[in-house]
C-alpha cells in the first residue's frame, strides 16, 4: 500500500492495479488534478483498504492475478449497499462481453488501455461531482424526514398540551358569565388568575414550538450586542411573574467587575427563562431558586464569599467567560436520564401529571451552542438540579460567529 500524505479534504481515490508502473502513472495523473490517493496491488489489498477508507472513488484493474476486478467490483458494491461509490474500471479487455460483465459487477463506468489521459480526468471529476450531487439530494431528503417526523411529534404535543389550558380558560369564562353578579371580587379574581395562567401557559407553548422549529430548520438567527447582565436578568425576573405568596423565591447574585458583555441578548433572555421556568415547574413544593450570574477573567478574579463555584470548577477557565448558574429544590432528574435532558420532546419519568413540552432544554441548549458555550447539569433526586451555562465573554461589539 501507498498513500498520499496529504491532509486536506479532496476526493479520496482508491487505485488498484497490480502493475506498478500502471498504478505510478494514475497516482500522479490524480495527484496532480489535487485527489489523495491511496494504493493496492491486487483484488484482495484493496477490498480491505476500501473497508477501512471508505473513499470517495475507486479505480480498478479488471485483470489482475488472484481476486480480479470483476470480483474485487462485486464486492465493494456488497459492502457499500445503496450508498453508490462510483466504481471506474480500468481493462485492456475491449471486446462486448468483458464490458457487460464490469457493468453486472457493479461498475459504474470504465475505460480502456492504453489509457487516455484527458478522458481518465474528465470520468473521474463527473463522477465525483454526481457522488456529491447524490451526497446533497441524500442530505435533503433525510432533513425533510426529520423535520415531517418534528411537525409530526409537534402536532402530537400541542393537541395533547392545548387541553388542559383551553379547558381551565373556557370552564372559568362560562362561569363568570354565569355567576359574575353572584360571585365577590375576591372569587372573580380567582377565575381570572386561572385564565391568566393558562394563557401563559399556552403563549409559552406557541413560543416553544417557533424556536424548536427554527432550532431544527436551520433559521434561529443570531445577533450579538452589548447587554448588559443584571438588567437582563431583572427582566426576566419580571417576565416569569411570580405570583404574590408563591411558593417559589428566587434569588440572583452577581459576581465580578464587568457585567456588560457581547452576547445575543434575545438567546440568553430565552435560555434563562426556560431554565428559571424548569425550576419552578419541578419543584411542586415550592423553595428558593438561585441564579448566579459571574463575570469570571482569570487574570483579576478575587473569589468572593457566597460564590458557589470551586477553585477546581474555575482553575481550567482560562479565558473571560460568563457564567450562569440555576439551582433549585425541585425533585431531581432520574441518573439514568440525565444524558437525554437536552433530547427535544424528552420528560422525565418522575414528572407525573406535570404539564410540559419537553422542549425548554432542548431549546436552551441550542442558544448556548450558537453562542459556542457549554451547558451541563447535575442532578439528585429529592435534592434538586443545577444547571451551569458557560459564555465565552467578549466586552466589545465584535462580531462573534456561531461555528
Amino acid at each position: 500500500m501507498n498513500s498520499n500524505d496529504s491532509q486536506n479534504n479532496s476526493p479520496l481515490i482508491l487505485l488498484v492495479d497490480d502493475d506498478r508502473t500502471t498504478r505510478m502513472m494514475l497516482r500522479r495523473a490524480m495527484h496532480n488534478e489535487g485527489y489523495r490517493v491511496v494504493e493496492a496491488a491486487d483484488g484482495i489489498e484493496g477490498l480491505e483498504l476500501y473497508k477501512q477508507l471508505n473513499p470517495d472513488i475507486v479505480l480498478l484493474d479488471a485483470k489482475m492475478p488472484g481476486m480480479d476486478g470483476f470480483t474485487c467490483c462485486t464486492q465493494i458494491k456488497a459492502i457499500a449497499g445503496g450508498l453508490g461509490i462510483p466504481v471506474l474500471m480500468i481493462t485492456s479487455l475491449e471486446d462486448e462481453d468483458s464490458v457487460d460483465r464490469a457493468f453486472e459487477a457493479g461498475a459504474t463506468d470504465y475505460i480502456t488501455k492504453p489509457i487516455h489521459w484527458a478522458v481518465l480526468r474528465r470520468r473521474v471529476q463527473r463522477l465525483l461531482q454526481e457522488k456529491q450531487a447524490e451526497r446533497e439530494i441524500l442530505k435533503a431528503l433525510e432533513q425533510e424526514r426529520e423535520l415531517n417526523e418534528l411537525r409530526s411529534r409537534i402536532v402530537t404535543m400541542v393537541s395533547h398540551e392545548y387541553r388542559t389550558p383551553l379547558t381551565a380558560i373556557l370552564s372559568s369564562a362560562e362561569l363568570l358569565e354565569c355567576y359574575w353578579h353572584k360571585w365577590d371580587e375576591q372569587k372573580r379574581l380567582k377565575h381570572l388568575e386561572r385564565i391568566q395562567l393558562a394563557a401563559t401557559h399556552l403563549t409559552q407553548l406557541v413560543a416553544d414550538v417557533l424556536s424548536i422549529n427554527e432550532v431544527e430548520s436551520g433559521q434561529i438567527e443570531f445577533n450579538p450586542a452589548p447587554v448588559n447582565l443584571k438588567n437582563l436578568c431583572q427582566e426576566v425576573i419580571a417576565e416569569l411573574r411570580l405570583a404574590p405568596g408563591s411558593l417559589h423565591q428566587i434569588r440572583v447574585s452577581h459576581y465580578g467587575d464587568d457585567l456588560e458583555v457581547v452576547i445575543d441578548e434575545k438567546l440568553v433572555q430565552q435560555m434563562l427563562i426556560n431554565l428559571l421556568s424548569n425550576s419552578i415547574k419541578y419543584s411542586p413544593k415550592g423553595g428558593e431558586i438561585e441564579l448566579e450570574l459571574i463575570y469570571y477573567n482569570p487574570s483579576n478574579f478575587t473569589e468572593e464569599k457566597g460564590l458557589s463555584f470551586t477553585e477546581a470548577e474555575l482553575k481550567d477557565i482560562d479565558s473571560p467567560v460568563t457564567i450562569f448558574r440555576v439551582k433549585d429544590q425541585g425533585f431531581g432528574i432520574l441518573p439514568h436520564e440525565q444524558g437525554q435532558v437536552f433530547n427535544a420532546f424528552h420528560r422525565g419519568s418522575n414528572v407525573g401529571t406535570i404539564q410540559g413540552t419537553g422542549l425548554g432544554l432542548a431549546i436552551a441548549k441550542k442558544c448556548v451552542e450558537l453562542h459556542r458555550g457549554e451547558i451541563t447539569i447535575v442532578s439528585e433526586v429529592g435534592v434538586g438540579t443545577t444547571v451551569t451555562v458557560t459564555l465565552p465573554s467578549r466586552t466589545s461589539a465584535s462580531p462573534l460567529n456561531p461555528g
